[in-house]
């Protein structure tokens, strides 16, 4: 049986059970059809986090679903930029687009555009004070559009980027060189650890970084710089001298090849390839258990993790990633039923079960004080001490580090797409242009004092401040 036809089994079942005894609506009338009110949820989890969700979403529609008539109907898509894609048609009324759901998984800067067609409901009007206040604030605060202070979506749950250490081959490298893991804290000293190894190495990169954008964010905002709404508009802050930390922080490595970034850094870590990397908190569970060199020799190595790096002296600052969801103004039973599955998903007995079983963080502050909690609910079918690493990590940068929040408003995403794969997209291009130009003879040596002049740094940030001034009025963009 599909999950879509149990779904109209209960329904019917439901109908038969409020048709004898009646249905107290969610706003305390009675239902007048003796119907139960079926919400439809569109999401984009897949695999685990699927079968997760639609498990929990089960369960609601049999315990509190059934008491208070409200029946919620899960439909999932590909991948949200999928989700995305659907939502947008059917809120543009495309020909042959699906009716809008009544809740939507969604990423802020869509839901903005979304809010701009079809308004969204305002939380505000649901949630009281204090129930919006049992939330990470950080987290709640991704809901809010140019700082009006109006809540118009709920984090379900959250992930953030930690660095990964194969700690095993670690101790090796660090007793013939003399590494310390402090320097694993800071970029600074990342970047150093990258060229002792890549030298002790014999030429092998140290580090791969999986989000250019959420480095591209977070490295400004550690410098007090980066995008900024304010009451004139948005804003661009990015000096000179932090655009150079950051260079050095990302691109000179990359050149060097100290780091190789990957889409999937952890088969840079099973190959011994790589001795770390910096990735999703959600991803825990996918980082290696052995070093395979080649078919006949492997060793096992155990991991350690540790919290976003920081420049010294800069402010430290982790990211949040991970959708939230918002509801479609609709008609009021529809959206009354809809906060309260949304109030019981997020609570912290259902949502650390769905958090610690797909790889993320729930979102309520009394959900997030302890370590032994979470990891008591971590399935032993990934590697549970990842696991385990990355949650004491990720709690730990929550106490100690600010969660960077972006901000949501009128052209917020193209602006951050600039920002984002400005630096990226030079490093590609010039690792390409290393690569031919070695193959055709070229030193690695020669070509690499090409490339990290200061001309070359000078074009690269020149660019993106005119590119980021073609998204403000020009005026607002400071060096």
């Amino acid at each position: 049986m599909n999950r879509r036809t149990s779904v109209h089994m209960l329904a019917a079942v439901m109908a038969a059970v409020l048709g004898l005894g009646g249905c107290m609506a969610v706003d305390g009338k009675k239902e007048d059809n003796g119907k139960p009110v079926v919400v439809v949820l569109w999401h984009s989890y897949n695999a685990v986090a699927k079968g997760a969700f639609d498990d929990l979403v089960m369960e609601f529609n049999e315990t509190v679903g059934m008491e208070q008539g409200i029946i919620v109907e899960p439909v999932g898509y590909g991948s949200s930029n999928e989700l995305d894609d659907v939502l947008y048609a059917s809120a543009s009324r495309v020909i042959g687009s699906d009716p809008l759901p009544d809740i939507f998984s969604s990423y802020p800067d869509s839901a903005y555009r979304l809010d701009g067609i079809v308004p969204l409901v305002h939380l505000d009007d649901y949630f009281s004070e204090e129930e919006l206040a049992a939330y990470r604030p950080e987290f709640l605060k991704e809901g809010v559009w140019e700082g009006d202070g109006i809540h118009r979506m709920i984090p379900v749950a959250k992930s953030t980027e930690i660095l990964y250490l194969n700690e095993t081959d670690w101790e090796t490298f660090a007793g013939d060189t003399g590494a310390d893991k402090e320097m694993l804290k800071t970029w600074e000293g990342l970047a150093q650890a990258a060229g002792m190894y890549f030298e002790w190495s014999g030429g092998s990169p140290f580090l791969g970084m999986n989000a250019f954008n959420d480095f591209a964010a977070l490295s400004a905002a550690q410098l007090g710089e980066g995008i900024r709404w304010t009451q004139d508009g948005p804003e661009f802050n990015y000096s000179k001298d932090t655009a150079r930390r950051v260079w050095d922080a990302y691109y000179v490595p990359h050149i060097k090849g100290w780091y190789e970034s990957r889409t999937y850094n952890q088969d840079g870590i099973k190959s011994g390839r790589l001795m770390a990397y910096i990735g999703s908190s959600a991803g825990a569970g996918f980082f290696p258990q052995v070093v395979i060199e080649d078919e006949k020799q492997s060793h096992p190595i155990s991991c350690k993790s540790y919290a976003y790096p920081v420049f010294q002296d800069g402010t430290p600052y982790m990211g949040q990633r991970g959708a939230n969801m918002a509801v479609f103004a609709s008609d009021e039973s529809h959206q009354q039923a809809a906060v309260r599955f949304l109030k019981w998903f997020t609570e912290p007995e259902q949502n650390i079960r769905f958090a610690v079983a797909t790889g993320y963080l729930p979102v309520q502050e009394k959900a997030l004080e302890s370590v032994s909690d979470l990891v008591s609910h971590v399935e032993s079918r990934d590697n549970v001490q990842a696991v385990e690493q990355s949650i004491g990590t990720s709690l730990t940068a929550l106490k100690n580090h600010n969660v960077y929040v972006r901000e949501t408003f009128g052209g917020s995403y193209d602006m951050d797409q600039i920002f984002s794969t400005s630096l990226e997209n030079c490093v590609n291009v010039d690792l390409e242009t290393l690569k031919q130009r070695m193959e055709k003879g070229e030193s690695r040596e020669s070509v690499e004092r090409e490339l990290l002049d200061e001309e070359h740094f000078n074009h690269w940030y020149e660019t993106l401040l005119k590119e980021m001034a073609g998204k403000t009025d020009g005026q607002k963009i400071q060096k």
